[in-house]
């Protein structure tokens, strides 16, 4: 069964200097979730400065792990399991990244109102540590 659900999606980014303030983007939005043989399926819209087109954003997630696929204005396929690393190509407007991703911790907390996304974990770029970074992903129904 498909639902309509809430999103609300906080990312935290800190620079290698840690002196420095996170920082902090924040997305609210409606999306659809459902749920096919075990695995968890929500996809929405998502709008980047100067591209009128949305990016088409796919979660698919259980307890073991997160793949996020974005397709438009940028594309990528991220993945996200608690101590895994993984290669993520990143096209922009401004040209293909390759970048690492690094998962520290990564949970799913179920409730009765929804479903909350927790990862942390850092990215490199040429195996060259770039920022520390948070994930919050709120599903409510």
């Amino acid at each position: 069964m498909i639902k309509d659900v809430k999103v609300r999606i906080t990312g935290a980014q800190s620079a290698p200097d840690l002196q420095a303030e996170p920082e902090i983007i924040e997305i609210e939005t409606t999306g659809s979730l459902f749920k096919k043989n075990g695995i968890n399926y929500l996809k929405y819209d998502e709008y980047f400065d100067g591209s009128p087109e949305p990016a088409k954003n796919l979660l698919k997630f259980d307890d073991s792990g997160l793949e996020v696929t974005k397709k438009g204005a940028v594309n990528t396929v991220m993945e996200f399991g608690e101590n895994k690393h993984y290669l993520a190509h990143y096209l922009t407007p401004h040209g293909p990244l390759n970048l690492g991703i690094i998962t520290d911790t990564y949970e799913v907390i179920n409730s009765d109102t929804g479903i909350q996304i927790n990862v942390n974990y850092c990215v490199d770029f040429n195996y060259d540590y770039m920022t520390n970074c948070s994930l919050t992903i709120n599903i409510e129904e």
